[in-house]
């Protein structure tokens, strides 16, 4: 039929929406086919995607008709072509796509505002149900052991005292479920599910939008240390919920007026400053909002003397501090007995040297940068931005200024108090201001929504969505761990239980309030006596540790949990208890029980008695724990070192050395212990555990002989596959036919001339066939190694080294007859080019230590620097798991030939984020400066890096056998520094 003249010509907008179903449709069913095809294992030819393609897009074109029949807008399927269009198979953008999508409908079709409690009630019941299932399992070390252990028995923490968490934590403890320390976990998981509960409640009144309050609780409650919080037991998760219910309450005075709410806001902070008080505090960007809200609230006394009389009656709950001390409280170690000691001991007022103790502009901007780590790695890059954008278009209505800028002036003194705050804990003490973050965030996107047409809006909250999404879906591995780790029990189970009777524990902190939970509240060895050691005015450590052993040594046997390197040059002689030592004036009178016996002669010097291994079965990044115990059958004549070693066919995969010197009396019992991890690149199979005794001779190595070999073998050690790869700067998600996945790719250049390139694995489906991974550059083989034989669900990391000339090289695999294996692309469909890597052409870094982290490398060095001038040393490091151990950083210059050498050594990033709150994937930046000595000579200094545990000054290993080969073994020295005249 011809067109009536008449008729107008179709719009270009016409146009396209006749052609949307078509498109929407089959951009959901090509999502829908590569979706399916890539959730199996194994290629997929042409003739079995035609068919799944074809069926999955009539499908979406059918369910296209019936959206365009309920008046259902497509445009939000297109944007599932975002994948369908990616080059490479990926589950987690396939999730994310999905998950974009569907934000983009609930902003459109959902109520900007639901009014029902039960929004708020449900993210109470899932937040619960996440903390719970990632709840940490029993007691827990320093603080947290504390706070098990005071709300058990009624008993006094440390300043400021915590009344409230005390009495509120003894009633968990009636909860008949785990053991006594997991009910008060439970109490942290309670008081991190109300305040993301109130947070919504916030959110919701502030701005009416219920999507935007569950964004802001899903930046808060998946952001690692909230998380952390909420399955330990800890006063910050506590302090958290203070912080957003007095907000709340001070928000909803403002908004109705009503003096109830002024006065529940009264209680509610004086709980809260009474609970912690750097809460106090957060006083000054309430007042000033009751000002702005109320000018003449202070000329008007029947406003303001009912909440100040419920804000100073609050404060009786800390007379339970001074009864329960008089009372005689099972765990009272500082008691209060006077007005003046009550008083120091609420206001924490030991503390208040601490507080503005970085002032000055340069430790300003140092912390500065480290505050921008901390955000980095509590939410990400790009939710921090957001919640700056979102605040700063939340003060463009005038009716929601005062909410931002309530919320903004609690952000700002809290990060400002706890930026400048001396503390280890940096991290922690910022809660607040992740509250008032996820708050300003929650608030300024609600507020902007009504201002912009739906689909912006949905535009501008998806990507939100899929960011929290994706990151605390990466947390959740750490997490899961974590719940299951019982180390801290384990440590403290096992030195009591093997303790001689009567025996005196000089403990740390970090271990003394697990050794009390456990004697305190279940009844485990309470004949030993544990005495914290803690530090004494500027009285070094060390001495103070000495001046203990000393005054005990000779009354009762004494164990401690911490070395110094002061105890080398002492008397004593330091017997090995699990992870502790035994001090005795006399030596080592027989050999443990436990000891497997293993008689041989080293040489004419040495004679050995037998051995203990603590793990016979390991993966890699695991430690070993072996001793030997053995004896100098006379005067030895020179120094000597002992090794013990993981020998396999590949060669080395473990090591540790005992220095000895020549003051070991003949005879005497010697028991040396060797703690080292495997290599990550160990593959699974059955390896020696070897040891030998060594001198140095002409500057070459000398092993004494033992039964005609120069070594003696202990026995077989079992390496199995890990379950998760490890972490890794470049992930991946490459797939190849036989159910192998490269997860991730890493490079490090610390050796001249080469390039070795760390490929991480994982196997998906099982394989009875070897597999090879060559890389090639061309068509010419440059390395080539076989992949372990891996079950379905483990992994395996490889290392290749590569000239370090290359730009590129491209990956292949096959099997051991030579048959390809090819790599698979969008729908599993095979490509037939091999996987190109690029090379970096500059200096990089991935240096495994132990299995703890890897060094990424230091931030450039000046070409030259003179006597007497600060050196900055920032080192970055990248943890591979949650990490269950304090470490400290020792970073250095060493003149050239060893004619001088300064360290500095501490907690990394300031202090600010210790290891213990490190989980996986988290990349830490470490700045530390080092003084030249002022009679330097000129010359290249060397940069050094380590690091070591805090308490037993055990190092890390450095997991690189061609560094171990060079003379680092638990050191690295990875630049130099010209000194000048």
């Amino acid at each position: 039929m011809m067109r009536n003249e008449s008729t107008p010509a179709a719009t270009t907008g016409q146009k396209f929406a006749s052609w949307m179903p078509a498109l929407a449709g089959t951009s959901l069913g090509l999502y829908i086919s590569r979706v399916v095809a890539e959730s199996f294992t194994g290629s997929r030819s042409t003739i079995v995607l035609l068919p799944l393609i074809l069926v999955c897009v009539a499908l979406g074109l059918f369910m296209a008709r019936l959206m365009c029949r309920w008046r259902i807008r497509l445009w939000p399927l297109i944007l599932l072509l975002g994948y369908v269009l990616y080059p490479i198979p990926s589950a987690v953008l396939a999730r994310g796509a999905l998950l974009f999508m569907m934000t983009i409908y609930a902003v459109l079709y959902l109520p900007h505002s639901i009014k029902t409690p039960w929004i708020e009630v449900g993210v109470l019941l899932a937040a619960l149900g996440l903390y719970v299932h990632t709840l940490a399992p029993t007691v827990l070390p320093a603080d947290s052991g504390e706070f098990q252990l005071v709300a058990s028995v009624l008993g006094i923490a440390h300043p400021p005292g915590y009344a409230l968490y005390t009495m509120l934590g003894k009633l968990f403890t009636f909860i008949p479920l785990g053991d006594v320390a997991y009910r008060i976990n439970l109490f942290g998981a309670l008081c991190g599910t109300l305040t993301l509960s109130i947070l919504v409640h916030l959110v919701r009144q502030a701005s009416g939008s219920t999507g935007a309050a569950l964004i802001a609780a899903a930046m808060l409650g998946l952001s690692p240390t909230f998380w952390a919080q909420s399955t330990t037991a800890n006063i910050r998760s506590l302090t958290a919920a203070f912080t957003v219910l007095s907000a709340d309450l001070l928000l909803h005075w403002g908004e109705k007026e009503e003096p109830r709410y002024l006065t529940a806001f009264a209680a509610c902070f004086g709980l809260g400053v009474g609970h912690h008080t750097s809460l106090g505090l957060l006083g000054l960007p309430f007042l000033i909002y009751i000002i702005a809200r109320a000018p003449r609230i202070f000329v008007e006394p029947h406003r303001w003397i009912r909440p100040l009389l419920a804000f100073f009656a609050s404060f009786l709950v800390l007379l339970y501090l001074p009864l329960r001390s008089g009372m005689g409280a099972p765990f009272d170690p500082t008691p209060i007995r006077s007005w003046g000691g009550f008083v120091n001991h609420a206001l924490a007022l030991g503390f208040r040297g601490d507080m503005f103790y970085y002032h000055t502009l340069p430790d300003l901007a140092a912390r500065l940068r480290v505050w921008a780590v901390i955000m980095r790695l509590q939410f990400g890059r790009l939710l921090p931005w957001a919640t700056l954008l979102a605040g700063m278009g939340g003060v463009v209505p005038r009716k929601s200024r005062g909410t931002v800028g309530l919320l903004a002036g609690m952000w700002a003194v809290n990060t400002l108090s706890a930026m400048t705050y001396k503390a280890p804990q940096t991290v922690e003490y910022l809660l607040p201001s992740y509250v008032a973050m996820a708050a300003l965030l929650g608030c300024g996107l609600g507020v902007a929504k009504l201002k912009m047409p739906r689909w912006t809006s949905a535009l501008l909250m998806a990507p939100l969505v899929v960011a929290t999404a994706h990151y605390g879906a990466a947390n959740y591995g750490s997490f899961q761990q974590l719940h299951e780790d019982r180390s801290a029990r384990t440590y403290a189970e096992s030195i009591l239980k093997d303790a001689l009777p009567d025996t005196l524990v000089l403990s740390n902190w970090h271990h003394a309030t697990v050794f009390w939970y456990l004697q305190t509240v279940e009844d485990v060895r309470p004949d030993v006596e544990v005495r914290y050691v803690y530090p004494e005015g500027d009285t070094p450590n060390q001495e103070v540790w000495l001046k203990r052993i000393e005054e005990n040594v000779d009354e009762r046997p004494v164990v401690i949990t911490n070395r110094f390197h002061a105890f080398q040059h002492t008397d004593y002689h330091w017997i090995p208890i699990h992870d502790a030592w035994l001090v005795r004036r006399e030596p080592l009178a027989q050999a443990p029980k436990d000891m497997v016996e293993k008689e041989a002669a080293f040489g004419t010097k040495v004679h050995m008695l037998g051995y203990t291994v603590e793990k016979e079965e390991l993966a890699p990044g695991q430690e070993i724990y072996v001793r030997i115990y053995w004896q100098a059958t006379g005067a030895l004549d020179r120094p000597y070192s002992s090794f013990v070693q993981l020998l396999g066919p590949q060669g080395v995969v473990g090591q540790d050395d005992v220095a000895h010197e020549t003051d070991h009396a003949p005879h005497e019992l010697q028991v040396d212990t060797y703690r080292f991890p495997l290599l990550l690149h160990t593959p699974p199979g059955e390896y020696q555990l070897i040891t030998g005794f060594y001198y140095a001779q002409n500057e070459s190595l000398k092993r004494l002989p033992v039964e005609g070999k120069d070594h003696l073998v202990l026995q077989a050690i079992d390496a199995h596959a890990v379950e998760e790869t490890s972490a890794t700067l470049h992930q991946m998600s490459q797939p190849f036919a036989n159910g192998l996945r490269i997860t991730g790719v890493d490079y490090d250049r610390s050796v001249a001339g080469q390039t070795r390139i760390y490929l991480h694995l994982r196997q998906s489906a099982p394989s009875t066939k070897r597999v090879q991974v060559c890389l090639l550059q061309g068509e010419k083989p440059i390395a080539q190694q076989m992949v372990p034989e891996l079950s379905p669900g483990t992994a395996a990391t490889l290392a290749l080294d590569v000239p370090d000339d290359l730009s590129t090289v491209s990956l292949t695999l096959a099997t051991g007859e030579g048959q390809p294996i090819p790599r698979l692309g969008p729908w599993h469909h095979p490509l037939g080019e091999n996987l190109q890597l690029s090379l970096p052409q500059h200096a990089v870094h991935y240096v495994p230590l132990g299995g703890e982290m890897a060094f990424l490398g230091l931030d450039p060095l000046p070409r030259s620097a003179e006597p007497g001038e600060d050196v900055e040393l920032a080192s970055h490091f990248l943890s591979l798991r949650p990490l269950k151990r304090d470490y400290s950083v020792s970073v250095g210059l060493k003149g050239q030939g060893a004619k001088w050498e300064r360290k500095a050594d501490g907690t990394p990033a300031m202090g600010a984020i210790p290891t213990l709150k490190w989980i996986r994937d988290w990349r830490v930046r470490d700045p530390r400066k080092v003084i030249i000595p002022d009679d330097a000579p000129a010359g290249t200094a060397e940069a050094t890096v380590s690091v070591y545990d805090a308490f037993t000054l055990h190092p890390l290993h450095v997991l690189d056998e061609r560094l171990v080969k060079e003379g680092y073994g638990t050191h690295l020295s990875v630049d130099t520094v010209q000194i000048e005249e």
